[in-house]
């Protein structure tokens, strides 16, 4: 074997340190390039376990599994857990707060109709009870005071509307209310002579009722105050005691067809179109008969309604046009409410009218 001259010996060992030097460079350049970089091993906790160990404990290698002192293969890094699911909690419903019951406020007016009988009753019961009859007087006043509030209040608002007010309709001073009684007077006896120029009356009567008797000059007081033709019928054939008519009719079941129940009784009666309405069973004053008859001849078309309003004394003020009438018009601004229920309320007269009517009285 051929020995390695001095000179070459020397240039290896040269060129060994020079490629250990390079290695120590190239190492410290990586290390200071890892530290001036800022990079650290992960800790943020959402890494993985095994890798916080694999970098914590690296010392121990980089394999996945390693020997126990038994000999057995252990795995050197625990799996994950899984992470756990938050538990949702429903929200619960907040229950509406009961609504307090009308009765049950305090001092309300259906808490007053509830409640205070208790509080007058206890004070009656207990007069001597003072705190009982001071808790009930207290009570009243209150409610007094609240009335009176509100009487005002309605007056105002009355006053502030002529469909609401009466006084729009009827007169309330005395010279007023007396002018209006003097015309209502004077309309009805000019319709009273009027219809008694076309009309007449039907008087049924028995020869020995008193009360036929105290009836008749009633009677003739129609005949001679407004001209009606008065048509005596006696039910048992015979005169009434003291008659101002000569002649008069026996009934041949007159009575019975037009449902004659009571004596004296009284019917009107017209000649051209043979209509016969009553007027009144039993005894009436002249202004009682006055009215019926007019309510008579309305019910058959003898009289129109103007003549009717006219004979009352209300209603008798003019509008605009010059018409007399009872009622004024509803405004446009009444309350929505009102006019839904007015309308309601036509909608059934409608449905029914053919199926009642009334007479007005």
């Amino acid at each position: 074997m051929q020995a390695i001259p001095p000179q070459d010996k020397a240039r290896g060992i040269l060129a060994k340190k020079m490629m250990k030097a390079h290695i120590t460079v190239i190492l410290l350049f990586l290390f200071s390039s890892f530290i001036f970089a800022g990079i650290e091993p992960p800790t943020n906790q959402d890494t993985a376990p095994g890798l916080n160990e694999f970098y914590l404990d690296s010392e121990r290698g980089w394999f996945w599994y390693e020997i126990n002192e038994n000999g057995e293969k252990v795995k050197k890094y625990k799996e994950p857990k899984k992470a756990e699911q938050p538990t949702v909690i429903p929200k619960q419903k907040t229950s509406p707060k009961p609504q307090v019951k009308p009765e049950d406020q305090s001092l309300s007016q259906a808490w007053f109709r509830k409640n205070f009988p208790k509080y007058r009753d206890r004070a009656i019961e207990n007069p001597h009870d003072k705190e009982a009859m001071r808790t009930y007087l207290y009570l009243e006043k209150f409610m007094r005071e609240r009335a009176m509030k509100f009487g005002y209040a309605r007056q105002a608002a009355v006053y502030a509307e002529p469909f609401l007010d009466a006084t729009a309709n009827r007169a309330t001073a005395n010279f007023g209310m007396k002018d209006m009684n003097i015309d209502a007077s004077n309309n009805k006896q000019a319709s009273l002579k009027k219809l008694g120029e076309k009309s007449g009356v039907f008087f049924f009567y028995r020869s020995d009722c008193p009360y036929c008797k105290r009836q008749m000059p009633l009677i003739k007081l129609l005949e001679t105050q407004y001209g009606f033709s008065i048509q005596p019928v006696s039910l048992d054939g015979k005169a009434l005691p003291d008659s101002p008519w000569e002649n008069f009719l026996v009934n041949t079941n007159q009575a019975q067809q037009l449902g004659v129940a009571k004596v004296p009784a009284m019917y009107l009666y017209e000649p051209e179109s043979q209509k016969v309405e009553l007027i009144a069973q039993g005894l009436q004053s002249l202004s009682q008969l006055e009215k019926r008859i007019m309510y008579s001849a309305h019910r058959v078309g003898l009289i129109s309604d103007d003549e009717i309003q006219k004979m009352r004394p209300t209603g008798l003020y003019q509008n605009i046009d010059g018409e007399i009438g009872t009622q004024i018009a509803a405004p446009s601004n009444a309350p929505e409410e009102f006019k839904k229920l007015v309308t309601e309320s036509l909608k059934f007269q409608k449905t029914t009218e053919k199926e009642f009517s009334y007479d007005e009285e």
